[in-house]
């Protein structure tokens, strides 16, 4: 896994803190949504990707982007972006196989620095 700041956007994190007057039971509740829809979302872009039903891909993939911008994922949000972009053109710049596995990998690693985070701030506490 890269460090905790290269997944997190830590400007994000302590926005969502802020909006819960420092404590951790929204962030954990927004954790708890994005790690049950989120692999469903991905399923759906693979489905998507194989059917070539590029369009539907590309909507998947908004859905992705807007989750990782929101719970300050930058790395996951971008990859979430080209495949956005490329379902939108029809076409990619890099295979978007490729591209499907590094989400799978960055959305794991997000998780877990967020995971990482929460934990941080209780030990912390």
């Amino acid at each position: 896994m890269e460090p905790l700041g290269e997944n997190l956007d830590l400007s994000v994190m302590d926005q969502l803190l802020n909006l819960d007057d420092g404590e951790l039971g929204l962030l954990k509740e927004m954790l708890g949504l994005f790690k049950t829809d989120t692999p469903d979302r991905i399923r759906a872009i693979e489905a998507t990707l194989a059917s070539e039903e590029l369009d539907d891909a590309a909507d998947v993939a908004h859905a992705i982007k807007g989750a990782a911008g929101t719970m300050g994922a930058p790395r996951l949000r971008a990859i979430a972006a080209e495949l956005e972009a490329g379902g939108r053109k029809g076409s990619f710049s890099i295979d978007p196989g490729l591209l499907l596995e590094q989400l799978k990998e960055t959305y794991a690693d997000a998780v877990l620095a967020l995971e990482t985070f929460i934990a941080e701030r209780e030990r912390s506490v």
